[in-house]
């Protein structure tokens, strides 16, 4: 019997080996996923960012063309750890988008244990060329649709090669709670820094005959000062966001002109203007231009192209 009892002992203490080293498989094998994949999770999420980012440098230098595109693209590809063997840049046809895709290899360190080889991932990343709809710091002074805007050539904002009468409307906006913002510190304010909300294409805005020089002149001294502290400003050289760009609304009228000489009017679109010099004093204030086609940033964009010639771009895939 005593015999007997022994050898059911010396049986189970084989199953509890058994068990333990069936055990241990089982845990390697789960820390080797989860080593795995957790370091493949981390290099698919460097891709994806390197792409994105190579993207989007590539998407705004579309409107230059499409070796400046690829250049600014593989650039930033290459900053961000991708080898030129693992990136791959394309160009649309007709130049109004950019795919970047980065790839490399999948690690399996201890997949190998398991005879698991490694492949391949792959992250791809897409930006097009869009048209701006909103804005924030939009300057509020309107241009009405039917405006000779032309390019290329230098204007005096307040010529008559613009509007035939010289009169351009100071535009009020509605503020967070629906009141349109009034007052002369707040159109100067606006003047030097731009209104702070947002101003979408469709939106309505009061616009007041008549607009007083003098805040104008001082606001736009105030902004070539500003320029000229970050860079030299050329037209030619002019970085995205600088102050001497002034962002001009375009407008339709709403409404006729009441007792007051005030009309309501409805934003269609907008313009970019780089100021080259102002000159005069008072009525005979000048502010001398180019009427130009930037990128922009910072704005609501969508599909389409602007017939004033401004782009924005956006990640799309």
């Amino acid at each position: 019997m005593i015999k007997k009892v022994q050898d059911i002992i010396e049986n189970e203490k084989g199953s509890a080996v058994v068990l333990l080293a069936a055990a241990m498989v089982v845990l390697a094998g789960v820390m080797a996923l989860v080593a795995d994949v957790g370091v493949n999770y981390v290099k698919q999420n460097n891709l994806s960012v390197a792409a994105d980012a190579a993207a989007l440098a590539g998407g705004v230098k579309l409107n230059m063309g499409k070796s400046y595109a690829e250049e600014a693209a593989v650039e930033i590809a290459l900053k961000n750890g991708i080898s030129l063997e693992n990136l791959s840049v394309e160009v649309d046809e007709t130049g109004k988008g950019i795919t970047v895709k980065t790839r490399g290899p999948i690690y399996k360190f201890f997949g190998r244990i398991f005879n698991n080889a490694g492949g391949q991932m792959e992250q791809l990343a897409r930006v097009a060329m869009t048209r701006p709809v909103g804005f924030f710091d939009i300057f509020p002074l309107g241009v009405d649709e039917t405006a000779n805007i032309t390019f290329g050539t230098e204007l005096n904002l307040f010529g008559d090669e613009l509007l035939g009468s010289g009169n351009w409307g100071a535009l009020q906006f509605k503020d967070e709670d629906g009141k349109y913002q009034t007052g002369a510190n707040v159109f100067r304010e606006n003047l030097k820094h731009g209104f702070s909300g947002l101003v979408m294409i469709g939106d309505e805005a009061r616009a007041e005959s008549g607009v007083n020089s003098g805040p104008i002149r001082d606001a736009v001294a105030y902004r070539i000062q500003e320029a000229a502290k970050t860079h030299e400003c050329s037209l030619n050289n002019c970085p995205s966001g600088c102050p001497r760009v002034l962002i001009l609304p375009i407008y339709t009228a709403a409404s006729e002109e009441d007792a007051n000489k005030t009309k309501f009017v409805e934003i269609v679109d907008y313009a970019a203007f780089w100021i080259s010099s102002i000159e005069g004093q008072g009525s005979n204030t000048k502010v001398w231009g180019y009427f130009i086609k930037p990128h922009v940033t910072g704005t609501v964009n969508e599909e389409g192209e602007s017939p004033y010639g401004m782009t924005s771009i956006r990640l799309v895939k």
